[in-house]
């Protein structure tokens, strides 16, 4: 039985990608694993291209595949950073096969001609994305990833994505709502909806929506959680807020991307709301809930960005009060409007900046999380760490209790008693 790897850098795309491959060759002739496994038959590396970092990531994740075993193994490449750059991809000694963000599924027929010399396997090809069977089974996880959309519009002025990735598309809703009528049969309690742009589902649809999406998906039975992936501020139209409020599913919860505090900023990025409109939607939000919880992307260092730009997004972070704040020194990326842009800032002081915000996040999310002591919080169970089972609330916090391998998959109530480095731990009630 030959061995694979499949490996993820990057998104829940990404990851959902990986897992669809993984379910497409047959378990009586490989043995696949979802991390890296040393001495392996073949590798494949799925790639990510957002930051320069993601690239050089993405190197060392192939030259380390390569050099797994005595013998060489079959390495494929596919994902962003192989759409952006084949051929240097290509050129890295060892790498049998690239493919970009089309067409994944055809590592799988590459991978199975190479090991068993069948080249009649047929393969379904789609170049919208969706060239996935249906993926029904996370491998020892608890909740599921399901893919609804693919390719963005918004061409920031920072970000290569849509330039690999595409324009939008919307998966056909009868694929996921086969999908999470699947999962929910096979027992995943919660599902991710994600996508590159996932508030964008349905505009290239007719009559059909992401509320709308998500109201078909809540009347499946045996979900009872939907969590969002990364969402844009624009998401936050009135009719998801209606759905909010009277959904017994979405998740108190949302990772919006802020980038940048700073109306100036923000409008050199094309991104097109404001610093007060980003405040009143976490407002919102929270009167409809107010456990609502917020986590966030900003870049720090963005071409032009001067300390009082700066200064304007460190009080926003105060003002929200992110429940986890993931900080980017901003990443030239070629091809991109911001490459191009004067004052670009040096990296000393994108330095200064990134360890000022980080060491925020990390002082408000244990304000936020002692403000749970004595309260109470529904976890779903995902794994064993050490001598306590690890789960997330509803809206996110990371909770610990004592080990009890009968709630792994399961959600309980929990009364949280103690906080120890940003973890809550409770008991169950």
């Amino acid at each position: 039985m030959k061995k694979i790897s499949v490996l993820t850098l990057g998104c829940k795309v990404n990851q959902y990608e990986s897992e669809a491959l993984i379910a497409m060759f047959p378990e009586d002739k490989y043995e696949v694993y979802s991390e890296y496994k040393k001495g392996c038959d073949a590798y494949i590396i799925n790639t990510c291209s957002v930051t320069n970092m993601s690239d050089r990531k993405s190197r060392q994740m192939i030259r380390k595949c390569i050099k797994s075993g005595e013998v060489k193994p079959y390495v494929a490449v596919m994902g962003c950073y192989s759409h952006a750059k084949p051929e240097e991809a290509k050129a890295i000694f060892g790498v049998d096969f690239v493919c970009g963000t089309a067409n994944k599924t055809q590592i799988v027929k590459k991978i199975r001609d190479y090991f068993e010399n069948e080249t009649e396997i047929e393969i379904n090809v789609r170049t919208d994305g969706f060239d996935f069977p249906l993926v029904t089974d996370y491998k020892e996880k608890t909740r599921a990833i399901v893919k609804i959309q693919d390719g963005c519009n918004s061409f920031c002025s920072y970000c290569i994505i849509p330039y690999l990735r595409g324009r939008c598309r919307s998966r056909d809703i009868n694929e996921i709502l086969s999908e999470v009528s699947e999962l929910s049969k096979n027992g995943y309690k919660e599902i991710v909806l994600a996508g590159i742009h996932v508030c964008n589902y349905g505009k290239d649809l007719d009559n059909m929506t992401f509320p709308k999406l998500m109201q078909e998906i809540e009347k499946i039975d045996g979900i009872e959680r939907i969590r969002l992936s990364s969402v844009e501020p624009l998401a936050f139209t009135d009719e998801f807020f209606s759905y909010f409020e009277n959904s017994k599913k979405l998740c108190p919860h949302f990772h919006i991307s802020l980038q940048s505090g700073s109306d100036t900023v923000i409008k050199r990025m094309n991104r097109h709301y404001t610093a007060e409109y980003f405040i009143n939607t976490v407002k919102r939000l929270r009167e409809i809930n107010e456990k609502t919880s917020v986590t966030t992307d900003i870049i720090v260092g963005f071409p032009g960005e001067t300390d009082e730009e700066f200064s304007e997004t460190v009080s926003l972070a105060e003002k929200v009060g992110f429940l986890k704040i993931h900080t980017f020194k901003y990443s030239m990326r070629d091809g991109t409007v911001a490459a191009k842009m004067e004052n670009q800032i040096p990296e000393s002081i994108k330095d200064k900046r990134s360890k000022i915000i980080i060491n925020l996040s990390d002082k408000i999310e244990k304000e936020i999380l002692n403000s749970y002591i004595g309260k109470t919080l529904e976890v779903l169970f995902e794994e064993q760490k050490g001598e306590y089972l690890y789960g997330f609330s509803e809206n996110y916090i990371p909770v610990c209790i004592p080990y009890d391998k009968t709630l792994t998959g399961k959600i309980a109530k929990v009364r949280i008693e103690r906080i120890d480095n940003l973890v809550a731990y409770g008991i169950i009630i």
